[in-house]
């Protein structure tokens, strides 16, 4: 049997609400699009939400609206995918990397109240596998002088003591990328609770031009990094399926939870309480020298994995520009190096999914 790691649940009828916005002849930013954007706004609880081209055109876009710049600090983990500190070097800030907990991988609220400086503009806290980080300690923690701007990829469905992505903090930032639970095969979003300040990330996603009448103005430099009609139309389309999709990924995340457990060298991540996952993505957690030969095992079994993620601090262009070395985030060291992602969306099988357990019971007991 072979079960792929990745397959995008797109129905007919969101391939032909995608089609319909092209063969209107208005492929670039339309109704659709807006349509997009209230539904992802209303779902959240949010005023504003603005489509764009990418996660990481998100964050960028979001550091420049919280007035971001050269010379100052952004407090993040290295357990990310690169596009999340790569967006604070765009603006000419620093990231500055803090450790993570032992049990869940989200940011340690202790690492980041040492790292703080009178350069610290902003944080990026990251919502790993789809758990979120402790919102109201984070906010106590940061006052009203350091900005929050979430990265949510991991997080669309995710809720944590009430609060959703975006409720408590300047921006939050999304990703429609292949992987995640609606998909556009690329784009991305920022969602505010500041119309204001949405208003200002949407001008930058549009070249920082500003539409009067029939008449474009540029008032501030901007980027090319709008959305796109037949992305807002395939978006749409899933948004009114996406608690029917999240209770699928529900019952196959506690399945991996219960197949998996009290397996010698083999843990996963604690549930945060008073919580609602995501189900993104279920990760394992296995000796690190043993990692890579167990990917190799399971794909010579038909298993496709991933891994979320190598620490960034120590990828060959961060460990050279910086000089970070191992050790500095011990806890991200250890996890991204254990970490083994599998299979997980909606059209997985009971019966694929039972030979991924079987074979991961198998090859890591080898």
């Amino acid at each position: 049997m072979k079960v792929q790691f990745l397959k995008p649940h797109l129905t007919k009828e969101d391939l032909a609400e995608a089609n319909k916005a092209l063969k209107s002849g208005w492929i670039t930013y339309g109704s659709k699009t807006k349509e997009f954007e209230e539904q992802f706004s209303k779902y959240l609880g949010l005023k504003k939400t603005v489509l764009n081209s990418s996660g990481t055109a998100a964050l960028h876009v979001a550091l420049i609206a919280a007035g971001v710049g050269k010379g100052d600090e952004v407090i993040t983990t290295p357990l990310s995918y690169v596009a999340t500190s790569n967006a604070i070097l765009y603006v000419g800030a620093k990231p500055v990397f803090v450790d993570v907990e032992a049990t869940t991988g989200l940011i340690d609220l202790k690492e980041v109240k040492k790292a703080i400086t009178p350069r610290t503009k902003a944080i990026i806290p990251i919502h790993l596998y789809g758990q979120m980080v402790d919102m109201k300690g984070l906010n106590k923690i940061c006052g009203a002088k350091i900005k929050i701007i979430e990265d949510a990829a991991h997080a669309i469905e995710s809720e944590r003591d009430g609060i959703k992505p975006g409720q408590a903090s300047f921006a939050a930032c999304f990703s429609f990328h292949a992987a995640k639970n609606i998909t556009a095969g690329e784009g991305g979003a920022i969602s505010s609770n500041n119309e204001h300040d949405a208003e200002q990330m949407r001008l930058l996603c549009e070249g920082g031009v500003e539409r009067k009448g029939d008449k474009r103005f540029m008032i501030m430099l901007g980027y090319k990094y709008s959305g796109t009609n037949f992305q807002g139309a395939m978006l749409a389309s899933q948004m009114k399926r996406i608690d029917k999709q999240w209770k699928v990924r529900d019952v196959l995340y506690k399945n991996y939870e219960k197949a998996l457990k009290n397996i010698n060298g083999l843990s996963f991540p604690s549930r945060v309480p008073n919580s609602k996952h995501a189900n993104h993505m279920f990760v394992v957690w296995v000796n690190p020298e043993k990692r890579d030969n167990i990917r190799t095992e399971l794909a010579k079994r038909g298993v496709q994995t991933s891994i979320h993620f190598n620490p960034i601090h120590l990828e060959p262009y961060y460990a050279k520009e910086f000089g970070y070395k191992k050790g500095q985030s011990p806890v991200a060291e250890r996890i991204g190096y254990s970490s083994i992602t599998l299979p997980l969306y909606p059209d997985l099988t009971k019966v694929e999914q039972a030979y991924v357990v079987k074979n991961v019971r198998e090859v890591v007991a080898l």
